[in-house]
């Protein structure tokens, strides 16, 4: 009898330690487990926050420039036009006059090259007589703003080391030359921008063609027209 006690207290000795090793190894096999499926979680790609933006602020109201500045001529200059180069800057606004031709105003059926001089910021520069010119200022400087409903042409003058817009891309080069100088020239689908300094100001030539082709055209033959006083 007691050789079968005895029997019988071994086994439940064995059958307790098998059953702790038993848990101990299924702990460890859930606790693995668990480790593996959080480290699988995907990591995602930051967003880049340093790209630069451009910052034009809008046409205040201001009344036409008087015509006596204005020169005109019959047949515009043919220009090369440029291939655009690539960027990664995006414009924040465009600016556009909030003063505009009033109904009376006559229509012509062929407008002519007119040359404008601004003597104060020693430029000269030719546009279409379709287009109305007006002059104020901004944060930056003087604007001129060449006003058409399809698309402005505008010619910012940036005082005291000033631009009339921020880009960190602003490298001069000898590529695209506007009135002999070195430019940084800036395109995108909507407008074209060239920066050239002369003479202690920043110069910013500026047209929104929206993506017209005869826009784009004419904005390469105004850029092109652009000549120092």
């Amino acid at each position: 009898m007691k050789t079968k006690n005895s029997a019988y207290l071994v086994l439940t000795i064995i059958f307790v330690i098998l059953s702790v090793i038993g848990g101990y190894f299924l702990y460890q096999v859930v606790n693995q487990r668990q480790s593996s499926s959080v480290n699988t979680i995907p990591i995602t790609t930051p967003i880049p926050t340093n790209i630069p933006t451009i910052t034009l602020t809008p046409i205040a109201t201001t009344s036409p420039i008087a015509s006596s500045s204005v020169k005109s001529k019959l047949t515009p200059t043919p220009t090369k036009k440029i291939a655009s180069p690539t960027a990664t800057i995006k414009p924040t606004s465009t600016p556009k006059p909030t003063a505009t031709p009033k109904n009376s105003d006559p229509v012509e059926s062929t407008p002519t090259l007119t040359s404008y001089e601004s003597i104060g910021d020693g430029f000269s520069i030719n546009y279409l007589s379709s287009r109305k010119l007006y002059q104020d200022t901004e944060s930056s400087g003087n604007r001129y703003t060449f006003y058409l409903p399809s698309g402005n042409f505008a010619v910012h003058v940036g005082l005291n080391d000033q631009w009339a817009w921020t880009t960190s891309n602003r490298d001069f080069n000898g590529d695209y030359l506007v009135a002999g100088q070195n430019t940084y020239r800036y395109d995108i689908s909507t407008q074209t921008i060239v920066d050239l300094q002369y003479n202690g100001k920043n110069y910013t030539l500026q047209c929104v063609h929206n993506g017209n082709a005869a826009i784009k055209t004419e904005c390469e033959e105004f850029i092109s027209s652009f000549q120092f006083l």
